[in-house]
């Protein structure tokens, strides 16, 4: 019995770790400490044009084009899709980071991803 209710707890403790280390900072972060293979606070985000309504363009651009990024390349994939690599300015601090990409999550509805230095 208590080798069961061990298992239980550990399963809860390494499945409330998972969740809370899920947002895309954490995880480029913990893919460039371990492997080197991302590049550091750098990420692509894919907006889809067709998805964007007027009042979400504002907001989309005053956050990509704000001091807190750098806009490192914008390219066009067609049909209304743009890709932009966005790296992080240092001007905020982590949490406020996560949010702004969680913003970014909401507003176009595509999560950032890791830049792959390869």
């Amino acid at each position: 019995m208590k080798s069961v209710l061990f298992t239980l707890a550990m399963l809860f403790a390494v499945t409330s770790n998972a969740k809370a280390s899920s947002n895309i900072r954490e995880i480029c972060e913990n893919a460039y400490y371990a492997t080197g293979y991302t590049k550091l606070h750098q990420y692509n985000l894919i907006v889809n044009w067709a998805r964007i309504s007027d009042h979400a363009l504002v907001d989309l651009e005053n956050i990509i084009y704000s001091d807190y990024f750098k806009v490192l390349a914008e390219k066009d994939l067609g049909n209304n899709k743009s890709k932009y690599t966005l790296k992080e300015n240092g001007k905020l601090n982590s949490y406020q980071y996560e949010a702004a990409l969680s913003e970014l999550e909401k507003i176009t509805g595509n999560s950032a991803s890791c830049v792959y230095d390869l």
